[in-house]
Order: structure tokens, then C-alpha cells, then sequence
């Protein structure tokens, strides 16, 4: 059997009306209907994706997310609690000022949050996989997000101490630290290669940011900020070289995955097709908003114009409660409107573009897979939710 080719079949008029639909009912529930929306936002895109044109199909439910975040919320507030228990007490046994025992208490909790949000990345994953099946397959995670926790701090903590120079070796070991517990059915996912192998595609970032810490110290040194012209160059190079690198890696590692007895893949973005769908999907969603945001107001004011509930005096010297409700409104439509055209002008051409670089080698290695045992989701990535650390749409 060939290798499988992924087609991508969703349409950007569909989305538009999901989008926008969801997001209205979200803004109307005070945020509530957020994880319906996720949830048929997740579906639409799944059915979409479809290598050798049979699609991957989402069965998460709403209801599970919406209690996974509420227990989340709960255990966190919890948790945060006892963190600035503990962090009075120790500054209290360290000092006697008041504002410096504040201070102490009030670092401890973004520092404690920290290997939270690794396991909330991590379970939040392990629910996306548990809830996606393909063939009639449903793939799986294997329990680690604590392990995953301690591993992503050290290495960044690595990564922050010797100025980005363990960036590759980090991205490849927590990579595949997630793939070798991932499943599909019962043969499982193995992540080949090393982390050396990524050093070479890291290089424009390295040259980037040492560059610009280099010529922030030169002008330190010197006392002359003519070397900071430089970073017109440097502070450019290292964010573009930053991108390449993310796209890059992911491209290699895909290339090095296998599952089961030998199923290989391929995927291949490219970096300039990515970065030019962001650059101009964001400006072009951005000048979408500031033109019809003021046709929505317009029409709602005419429309309370012409009910009698306000004047022409009211219009131009609004009272406060007035002027309250046109601020709420404008930065609801912003919000929605911004929302909605993202994802038809980013987060739609990037999934496609991604989605269709996507080939499955050795297809025929599909038939000895059956079928694993549901997995409970847990937190259904509530922790995610809570914390706002993203989870895909």
C-alpha cells in the first residue's frame, strides 16, 4: 500500500459561521458556553483533517470539560492557598518588615505555578489524545505529567542559565519524553534521533540572541549606545531564527517518529508559509475589526436611537451608565469579531497548510493495530482551562 497523503476539507465559510456563533453564545453565557465552543471547534477541525481521506474524529464532551476545570479551579485555589501560607511563614521567620514579608508571600505563588502549568500542558495533551480516534482507533497517553513537570523546569532553568544554548537538547528531550507514552490503539509511538541533531537548526537564533547580548554588554562597557544599532539586526535575527527553529524541529522530529512495527511519517511545514499566514492574517483581522466594529456599534445605537431610548443630547453627552454600556459593547464586538477572524485568517490557513504536509509511510502496518481501553480524561484538561496555558483551539 502507498503512503497516505492528508487532505483538508473544511471550508473557511463554515468556519466563519461556527466561529462567530460559538462566540456569541460564549459572550452571552459570560464565558460558560466557552467549552462548547472548544468542543465543536475541535470537532470541525478533526473531521477536516483526513489522511488517506478518512478523518480523525474528536469525542470530547462539553460536560466533562466544564467539570474538569470547576474541580481544577477548586484544587488550585487550594493549592495557592497553602503556597502563601507557607510563604508568610517563612518570611516572617526571615524578616520583621511588613512590606518585605508581602513581597516574599506574593512571589511564591507565580513560582510555585510553575511546574503546575507543565502538568497542565501534559494532561491537558494526554485528554486531547484519550478523546481523538482515527479508523475507528483511539489513540492514548500513558500517566507522566509530574515527570514531565521536573523535567521541562530543569531544562529550562538550563536553557535560561547558559543563554538559549540548551534550547535543541531540551526541545528534543521533552519531545520525546511525550511521544514514547503516546498510543495509537496498541502499538505505541517512539520518538528516534538525538538532541545533537537539532543544534544545526538552531543556529540563526543563537546568532541573534548571543549577538545582542554581546552588543548590550559592548555598550555597557564603553558607555557608547551607538552599539546599540546593532540590535536593529540582532533582536530580528534571533526572533526570526527563534520561529525557524520551532518549525524546523518539528519538521525533523516528525521524519524521526515511528509507531508499532516500523510506521513512519512525514511532515514538513515551511517556515515562510507560517510566518506569512500570522503577519498577515493578524493585520488582516486586525483591519477587519476596526472596520466593522464601528458599523455594529452604529447599527445598535441607531436601533436604540430610533426605540426612543436615546437622544440626540444623550448621544453626543452620554450619562454614565450609557457611556458604561457603549464601552462594554465595543470591547465585546472587538473581542468577538478578533476572535472570529483569527481563526479564519491564522488558525484555519495553518492548520491546512500543516494538515496537508502530513504523510503516513507504511499504512499497510495499520491492520495488526486494535483498539485500547477508554481512558477516564481525568481532568478533561481543566487544569489547562483554569490556567489559560492553551490546549489547541
Amino acid at each position: 500500500m502507498s503512503a497516505l497523503k492528508t487532505e483538508f476539507t473544511g471550508e473557511k465559510g463554515d468556519l466563519f459561521a461556527l466561529a462567530l456563533r460559538t462566540g456569541l453564545l460564549t459572550v452571552l453565557t459570560l464565558g460558560i458556553y466557552r467549552f462548547w465552543q472548544k468542543t465543536r471547534l475541535r470537532r470541525w477541525y478533526w473531521s477536516s483533517v483526513r489522511p488517506g481521506g478518512m478523518p480523525f474524529e474528536y469525542t470530547g464532551t462539553p460536560q466533562e470539560k466544564l467539570m474538569g476545570f470547576l474541580v481544577a479551579v477548586i484544587v488550585l485555589a487550594g493549592y495557592l492557598a497553602l503556597v502563601n501560607i507557607a510563604g508568610m511563614f517563612v518570611a516572617v521567620r526571615l524578616s520583621t518588615s511588613a512590606p518585605d514579608i508581602v513581597m516574599v508571600a506574593a512571589a511564591c505563588a507565580p513560582i510555585a505555578l510553575v511546574p503546575v502549568v507543565f502538568v497542565a500542558r501534559y494532561r491537558a495533551r494526554r485528554y486531547i489524545l484519550s478523546r481523538t480516534s482515527w479508523l475507528g482507533v483511539r489513540f492514548g497517553m500513558d500517566a507522566g505529567a509530574w515527570g514531565y513537570a521536573w523535567r521541562a523546569c530543569m531544562y529550562w532553568l538550563l536553557t535560561l542559565l547558559t543563554l538559549g544554548l540548551f534550547w535543541p537538547l531540551k526541545t528534543f528531550q521533552l519531545e520525546k519524553y511525550l511521544t514514547d507514552r503516546s498510543w495509537y490503539g496498541t502499538a505505541r509511538f517512539r520518538q528516534h534521533g538525538n538532541g545533537l541533531m537539532l543544534y544545526g537548526l538552531a543556529i540563526p537564533f543563537f546568532l541573534g540572541i548571543w549577538g545582542t547580548i554581546g552588543v548590550v554588554a559592548q555598550s555597557l562597557l564603553t558607555g557608547n549606545v551607538a552599539w546599540l544599532w546593532w540590535m536593529l539586526i540582532t533582536l530580528p535575527l534571533a526572533g526570526l531564527g527563534g520561529i525557524y527553529f520551532r518549525v524546523a524541529s518539528v519538521r525533523a522530529l516528525a521524519g524521526l517518529k515511528e509507531l508499532g512495527d516500523g510506521m513512519e511519517f512525514d511532515l514538513y511545514p515551511r517556515t515562510r508559509t507560517l510566518l506569512r499566514i500570522h503577519i498577515f492574517g493578524n493585520i488582516l483581522s486586525g483591519f477587519l475589526v476596526s472596520f466593522v466594529s464601528p458599523v455594529v456599534l452604529g447599527l445598535v445605537v441607531g436601533a436604540l436611537y430610533f426605540a426612543g431610548q436615546v437622544t440626540r443630547d444623550t448621544l453626543f453627552n452620554p450619562p454614565p451608565n450609557l457611556a458604561a454600556f457603549i464601552a462594554v459593547l465595543t470591547w465585546l464586538t472587538v473581542f468577538i469579531l478578533f476572535s472570529v477572524f483569527r481563526q479564519v485568517f491564522v488558525v484555519f490557513p495553518s492548520v491546512r497548510h500543516v494538515a496537508e504536509t502530513f504523510v503516513v509511510e507504511e499504512p499497510a502496518l495499520l491492520r495488526g493495530i486494535r483498539q485500547r481501553t477508554r481512558e477516564d480524561g481525568r481532568d478533561a484538561g481543566g487544569f489547562s482551562e483554569a490556567l489559560d496555558v492553551g490546549a489547541a483551539f
